[in-house]
């Protein structure tokens, strides 16, 4: 046989570690990575054989580190989470009963409790110093750190469960801590500790561990709840180091990870592995913070994905403690985190670059889900105020937008924001962000191309107006995430440009106002669009200037106006109903927008309009949405999002001229005009608005989850299922996905039907 059983498994780093390491080595290890578990292991170290000076020395240099000048209380979470890991592994073997060692009121807390007060107070009396537990117990009493009632309970509990201990190992002549299922064999056991039989056995037994949970309960536990309580068991087994991996993949499978094998790895970081060398506290908190966490990623509804991306985010925090203390304090954070990261892979890139963020997601600034637009001015005013560089400025932009982009998104994500405003929302954060576009450029451009100049109507110079318009979801104020911005740049007047006051004559470069107002749109474009580590702000699409990509990028307000009075194409009158003026000097705003009504709304209807919408919208779902029988488009596939904007744009071209009541840029608003003018009947607006709605919502998780535009749905089983999951599909009674195809296409051919109804009465309903 063998003469004992050897566990190395103490030594430092554990398995991974050397069998045998240096004295320097060791003492690195306990300084920089040491945990509290260590510190409660080493309490019990003294040298036994080889060189005993060698190994007292050891001991001595360690004393730092296994006992803390000050009072640690942090210690006593340390053991509970320890505790709570054992209890855990109990429940899953089903044993926590019948382990006298490691169950409730076992010997285990009998030592974890002497360890706790060893640890908070020995650092300041050596004389608490003590291995032995009983002789630790007496010198506690002795301080008066231990109350005498709670001394005799221990101290006769310790007793008896070690007796009793023994008297199984003896019998069973192997190391088992458990009491006997048999009924002979408790009974055999109850004899041999001296009682006649199993039932005053139990009821002596039960009395010490009972004792003894209680008083370590005191110590152990406030009225606040307990982690291990909020989460569920096969989380806890996850979690467990000594689970059965192979057992663990299972229930990941089980739980919906596409790959267990990944999630698997993954796990390790929760599991508080050494390779993550953590520092002690941030050790300690994400040990509390773990279950919790990996419960929220179980519950998500891409669980892959969330995993994934919460790795990277604990990776990108390394071992800042702050964070984790800032996780393990805000538990509603955790919930919320988790959630952006299994829904979206956009809003997950934005944390995982900035973990810092995390630090204002806590703050005042993002528990508001609505901000208006001169509040969001003013916030990026102030931040660009303290960027003393061009560049800084770009990094300040880029910032803003994804901190406004992820406080919207919250909002969204969670249903504290309603749609419309999170859309409206979205438009005046890309209103503010040009104004600031334009600022930043016209600084650039100012010392070396000065001001542009131009008469007013009484012949006297002025400075030259610089107008941006917004078209299409911006004009509207429907912006949604992802979605590119499309601008016209629009300037007054055919003058030139003067020297900037105090500028160097030298560096001027005159020229007419058509070539710097060119080089000024350029320049916010290139604000807009150049990439940094911060990425982008917005992609710009200038295709719906006059003449298109074949026009000039920037128009005077004449020709713009020369142009759509007598070489505008229909398509080109429709894209006006949802153009407005977002940035530029007031009184030219108004002067545009006033143009901008007249073009649209205030001249006759042009011969052939019904037709040329209708074959515009039958190229897009053709040439664009192609749908079959792998995908469809919830934009310009059939009933799509195109559908119903193209039939409000129709019937404002139809009326608006004679009904300036129903002059709105947005889509949803026009409808509710349409609506209240009779010209669309209650069921048909119920229809369109709901429909719409609804395709607006897809689109916007589609954006959020995939980190890109994008509209089309994949008809594949797998992507409709977590789709539907994302959208709040119910599991039950029916499959999700099988009921949101179902809605998606009753919305869809309805949107349909009344599409054709108005712009193709040749064709059946529904046709």
């Amino acid at each position: 046989g063998f003469v004992f059983r050897v566990d190395l498994r103490l030594r430092p780093e554990g398995n991974n570690g050397e069998m045998a390491c240096s004295l320097r080595s060791a003492e690195v290890y306990y300084e920089s990575w040491g945990q509290s578990w260590e510190r409660a292991a080493l309490l019990k170290a003294r040298p036994v054989a080889g060189s005993l000076a060698f190994g007292e020395r050891l001991l001595k240099n360690l004393e730092p580190f296994i006992y803390r000048r000050y009072l640690d209380y942090a210690m006593i979470e340390d053991i509970k989470v320890m505790k709570q890991k054992i209890d855990r592994s109990l429940t899953r073997e089903r044993e926590g009963e019948l382990n006298l060692k490691l169950g409730h009121g076992g010997i285990r807390e009998i030592e974890f409790f002497i360890q706790a007060m060893q640890l908070i107070y020995a650092g300041k009396n050596p004389a608490l110093r003590e291995k032995n537990s009983l002789k630790a117990l007496d010198l506690l009493r002795a301080e008066g750190l231990v109350k005498e009632q709670d001394y005799h309970t221990l101290r006769d509990a310790y007793r008896f469960l070690r007796t009793v201990e023994h008297r199984i190992q003896v019998v069973q002549e192997r190391q088992t801590h458990n009491l006997p299922v048999q009924h002979d064999e408790l009974r055999s056991l109850a004899r041999r500790c001296g009682f006649a039989d199993e039932t005053g056995f139990r009821a002596e037994l039960d009395r010490h561990r009972q004792g003894v949970e209680t008083i370590y309960r005191d110590l152990f536990y406030t009225s606040e709840e307990i982690v291990g309580d909020e989460v569920r068991p096969e989380v806890l087994f996850l979690l467990d180091p000594n689970a059965d991996s192979d057992l663990a993949k299972d229930i990941l499978e089980e739980k919906g990870f596409q790959n267990p094998e990944a999630a698997f790895d993954s796990l390790q970081l929760l599991r508080g592995a050494p390779r993550t060398f953590l520092t002690p506290r941030a050790r300690r908190h994400l040990e509390r913070i773990a279950p919790l966490l990996l419960q929220e990623v179980i519950d998500s509804p891409e669980p892959d994905m969330a995993l994934l991306n919460l790795e990277k985010f604990l990776g990108a925090l390394r071992a800042r403690a702050t964070y984790y203390a800032l996780l393990t304090e805000n538990k509603g954070i955790i919930k919320l985190l988790v959630s952006l990261f299994g829904t979206s892979q956009f809003l997950s890139r934005i944390f995982i670059q900035h973990p810092e963020i995390l630090d204002s997601l806590v703050s005042r600034s993002y528990a508001a889900p609505f901000k208006d637009r001169p509040t969001m001015a003013r916030d990026l005013a102030e931040l660009l105020k303290s960027a003393d560089d061009y560049e800084l400025k770009l990094e300040v932009l880029r910032r803003f937008r994804n901190e406004e982009f992820l406080r919207i998104a919250i909002g969204d994500i969670h249903g504290h924001t309603p749609q419309a405003d999170g859309t409206l929302q979205l438009s005046w954060l890309a209103e503010v962000c040009l104004e600031q576009a334009l600022s930043i450029a016209r600084e650039e451009l100012l010392p070396r191309f000065g001001t542009p100049f131009c008469k007013n109507a009484e012949g006297e110079d002025h400075e030259a107006g610089f107008a941006i318009v917004g078209m299409g979801k911006l004009g509207g104020l429907e912006l949604n995430y992802h979605s590119d911005l499309d601008i016209i740049f629009i300037f007054e007047g055919e003058g030139e440009t003067h020297p900037a006051p105090g500028g160097d004559p030298a560096r001027f470069r005159p020229q007419g106002n058509q070539e710097y107002f060119s080089r000024l749109a350029q320049r916010i474009i290139s604000v807009l669009t150049l990439m940094t580590r911060e990425g982008i702000v917005y992609q710009i699409d200038t295709r719906l200037r006059p003449s298109g990509n074949q026009g000039p990028l920037v128009t005077s307000l004449a020709a713009f106006e020369r142009y759509h009075t007598s070489s505008a194409q229909i398509w080109e009158r429709q894209a006006l109903t949802k153009a407005r003026t977002v940035v530029g000097p007031p009184e030219l705003v108004r002067r545009i927008d006033r143009l901008l009504c007249r073009f649209a709304f205030e001249r006759p209807v042009p011969a052939g309009l019904q037709g040329e919408i209708d074959r515009l919208r039958g190229r897009m779902e053709t040439e664009i949405a192609r749908e079959g029988a792998d995908h469809f488009n919830i934009k310009t596939g059939r009933g799509g999002m195109v559908d119903v904007e193209f039939l409000v744009q129709y019937l404002q071209l139809q009326h608006a001229e004679k009904q300036p009541a129903l002059r709105s840029n947005n889509t949803l608003t026009a409808l509710r005009l349409l609506r209240d003018a009779g010209i669309l009947s209650e069921p048909e607006f119920a229809a369109l608005d709901a429909g719409y709605r609804f395709l607006r919502r897809l689109e916007n998780k589609l954006r959020l989850v995939h980190d890109q535009s994008i509209n089309e749905i994949s008809s594949d089983r797998a992507t409709l299922m977590r789709l539907a999951r994302r959208l709040g599909y119910p599991e039950r009674p029916r499959h999700p996905a099988d009921v949101f195809v179902e809605e998606y296409h009753t919305i869809t051919e309805k949107i349909r039907t009344i599409f054709d109804r108005h712009l193709r009465p040749e064709h059946p309903a529904g046709g």
